[in-house]
């Protein structure tokens, strides 16, 4: 017969031989028992003094996915993903309006004087040159080191379909030219 007593249950639950022995070693050292060790933290854990132990310690794993996951998402939505997709479509559209513009105009459009300042875009439809949006970028960024270089200062910006852009007097379109050609010309 057990010595559980009436108003008390025998309870059995499955542990780690080495983890129970240790416990149980553990308990001899402090003077008690396991039973009487284990009914106490029954208590002190129905008393909500323990309320955070049966939660799951953090899952590492998790974390890595979750890294991963997020680092996947900015490396495909990143902003200059962004800006060179919505570079393309304005290129495109562009184009679109061009083309669309040239069959509704019989005159070609040209520039009868010389202008006194150039947009990177204006300048290489004057040339007759297309540049996809990546190579509008390079463009744009390597002029405005070239003109920083010569005189010292970032070129002025103005209004260019409603978006801030870089203009370049006409005494330095050899600058923007040399650019337009040369990137065109590698693609």
């Amino acid at each position: 017969m057990s010595n559980t007593g009436r108003a008390k249950k025998l309870a059995s639950f499955n542990c780690d031989e080495d983890l129970w022995s240790a416990f149980r070693s553990r308990c001899s050292e402090q003077g008690t028992t396991a039973t009487t060790t284990l009914t106490k933290f029954i208590q002190v854990y129905l008393n909500g003094k323990l309320d955070n132990l049966d939660v799951a310690p953090r899952d590492e794993r998790f974390d890595d996915r979750v890294r991963a996951s997020v680092d996947e998402y900015l490396a495909t939505h990143s902003l200059q993903n962004q800006i060179s997709a919505l570079a393309e479509k304005i290129a495109y559209l562009e184009g679109q309006l061009s083309a669309h513009s040239s069959r509704a105009n019989t005159k070609p459009t040209t520039f009868k004087k010389e202008r006194s300042e150039w947009f990177i875009q204006e300048r290489a439809k004057y040339l007759g040159v297309r540049l996809n949006a990546d190579q509008l970028m390079k463009v744009e960024m390597f002029a405005a080191d070239a003109y920083k270089e010569r005189h010292s200062q970032p070129p002025f910006k103005k209004l260019f379909r409603g978006m801030p852009a870089s203009v370049y007097p006409a005494a330095d379109v050899d600058i923007i030219d040399s650019l337009i050609r040369g990137v065109a010309k590698r693609g």
